[in-house]
């Protein structure tokens, strides 16, 4: 070593206090005596980072017939549109005479996605509420789904999905089951209450499906377009009234 220029890179004060120290005592002119045998040289660390840069450069020069391109091949990857999650609202409801599920998915892109079912057996509530959060994780993994934003306005089905309340009931201990489930076969998901302000589609498509009557094997497409009817014509004289439809707007109760 002796025959040789040493560099020292460190970050350590006292290395550098030693090599460069001109009046030194005590145990540091000790070791200061020892090193100075050896043709050290102390070099700051953060220098390091430039000098390797500069060297790798001039061993390996770029020739002088290459051309320069700018044309990137992977520079799409610094434009990469990180896109939010899909969103899904579920929502039950059970009468006397029959029971629906309406689960309504908004795409990444904003589009909606509604559905209806009209279940098959007479159930409680709280099941309806399990049985339209179950058909909807089902229809999220057949269609590759794996992050996912769930909201439904049942607090008592949102609550014990988190574990914050206690499954009491024993008819609800099923769909609690398969409905943890299907949410370990997502990756990230989020399980959160809103009001039924919020969840009127999917209120509306439950609804429906518990008044229409199907078969287990039955569906109905119901289209919904938008239309606006002119109750009255006012300021208009000499109207003829054949074949002319009058619209009166009944009582809530009617």
């Amino acid at each position: 070593m002796q025959a040789h220029t040493i560099h020292v890179v460190s970050k350590a004060d006292p290395i550098k206090y030693i090599l460069s120290g001109p009046v030194l005592s005590g145990r540091l002119a000790k070791w200061a005596m020892l090193l100075k045998q050896y043709d050290l040289v102390f070099v700051p660390q953060k220098a390091v980072k430039g000098q390797a840069i500069a060297d790798f450069f001039a061993d390996h020069p770029v020739p002088a017939e290459w051309e320069i391109s700018d044309d990137l091949p992977g520079e799409e990857i610094f434009y990469v549109d990180v896109l939010p999650p899909w969103q899904m609202y579920f929502d039950g409801a059970a009468r006397q005479d029959g029971a629906g599920a309406g689960v309504v998915f908004v795409t990444p892109q904003n589009h909606l996605m509604p559905y209806a079912f009209t279940l098959t057996q007479l159930c409680t509530n709280n099941m309806a509420e399990y049985q339209a959060l179950i058909l909807g994780l089902q229809m999220a993994i057949e269609i590759g789904v794996r992050d996912m934003d769930i909201y439904g306005d049942s607090k008592l089905v949102v609550n014990q999905v988190l574990g914050e309340y206690e499954v009491k009931k024993e008819d609800l201990i099923p769909y609690h089951q398969q409905a943890l489930q299907l949410l370990n076969q997502l990756d990230d998901i989020h399980v959160g209450h809103v009001p039924r302000s919020a969840n009127k589609l999917a209120d509306a498509l439950a609804n429906l499906a518990a008044t229409l009557a199907l078969g287990a094997e039955e569906s109905m497409k119901v289209p919904v377009c938008n239309r606006w009817v002119v109750s009255s014509l006012e300021g208009e004289e000499n109207v003829d009234t054949t074949n002319m439809i009058c619209v009166y707007t009944v009582d809530e109760d009617d």
